[in-house]
């Protein structure tokens, strides 16, 4: 029994081994074929990973030779040149302001360094550019004032609001909030409509309504309602020469045009009204 017994063992050892030759020879077989791989594929794309390699150094040293020469003193903003047809700016202030501004010719912030200017009076917009090799141009629009707004502030050519000290001669506007483009067309239209009168508006309200006002160089107060108040202006100056010629609306009346196919005139000395009838006339 027990030579039976020491005969079996060796030839399961036996099959192990063999077994695990067999592992170790199909290791080395796929071991040798992705090596082959990867060497056929560095022999295909060798020269274009190289390549890649070398442009990425080269990226990256030219970034920091870029970084490093842009501050460089030579780059430094040395001079500052004030352009624009400016009358209430001051022009000193702003070119102090733009000398100190951070940064130089490629470093600069333009967009905040435009919105700093844009903080001195009675500038509307500012355009910076930067000129080589070591100069700034800014390029400033000044508002140009139209009407007084309301208790404090000035309106713009363009119907903007905006605050200044300004003591010309203007007529004065008032509206609801952003209003101001449509008062100021509504002042241009009304204006032309007035002109064979020989009338100026002086002041122009708009209601919170709508409602429009008018104080004329004369102090009287014309009222043109909500709805349709170029059209019941004209309708009063088609009947203009027969009314100038009776004296019917003196200085410092008050007009009321809201009615539908007339006006009343309040006049001034006795606060009596007189309403005269468009189709009577």
């Amino acid at each position: 029994m027990a030579l039976t017994m020491s005969y079996g063992r060796p030839q399961q050892g036996g099959k192990s081994r063999r077994l695990a030759q067999a592992e170790q020879g199909r290791a080395r077989a796929e071991g040798e074929t992705f090596r082959s791989q990867c060497w056929a594929w560095l022999k295909a794309h060798g020269w274009a990973l190289l390549g890649l390699g070398a442009t990425v150094v080269f990226l990256v040293a030219g970034v920091h030779a870029v970084r490093w020469a842009v501050h460089r003193p030579y780059f430094q903003i040395h001079r500052t040149v004030v352009t624009g047809a400016l009358h209430q700016v001051d022009q000193a202030l702003v070119a102090k302001m733009a000398q100190r501004i951070e940064g130089g010719l490629f470093t600069t912030d333009l967009v905040a360094a435009a919105t700093e200017l844009k903080s001195i009076p009675w500038v509307r917009s500012v355009h910076l550019r930067r000129v080589w090799p070591d100069t700034l141009e800014v390029q400033v629009e000044e508002q140009v004032p139209v009407a007084y707004w309301g208790d404090d502030d000035l309106l713009n050519t363009r119907g903007e609001v905006f605050a200044a000290e300004y003591l010309g001669n203007l007529p004065h506007f008032a509206g609801p909030r952003d209003t101001g483009p449509e008062v100021l067309q509504a002042w241009q239209r009304f204006n032309s409509i007035l002109q064979p009168s020989g009338h100026r508006i002086e002041e122009l309200t708009m209601s919170e309504r709508g409602g429009w006002m008018l104080v004329l160089e004369d102090d009287s107060h014309w009222l043109l309602g909500r709805d349709q108040g170029a059209k019941r202006l004209s309708r009063l100056m088609a009947a203009w020469p027969v009314l100038r010629q009776d004296g019917a609306i003196p200085a410092g009346s008050t007009v009321d045009l809201r009615y539908p196919n007339g006006f009343a005139v309040h006049l001034p000395e006795n606060d009596s009204q007189r309403k005269v009838s468009h189709d009577e006339k």
